[in-house]
């Protein structure tokens, strides 16, 4: 349902994911950041990474969210 999907997201974005849910989230990612801002997929890939382990993704999120409020 799309409420265990937010509920799934939400304890990846916060550091709670598996191993291979990280990995999806991270390809995804990657692969957006890459053709956003037009770098390497694997460079896509590691700004991805540092931004889920070191917790901006989430701080990201929580500002969308107030500002959407």
């Amino acid at each position: 349902t799309t409420e265990e999907s937010a509920k799934m997201f939400l304890e990846i974005i916060s550091g709670k994911g598996t191993e291979a849910q990280n990995q999806v989230v991270l390809a995804n990612a990657g692969l957006a950041i890459a053709t956003f801002e037009n770098c390497t997929i694997l460079e896509g890939f590691e700004k991805a990474k540092e931004s889920l382990n070191s917790g901006k993704a989430l701080e990201k999120l929580n500002k969308l969210q107030q500002l959407s409020r």
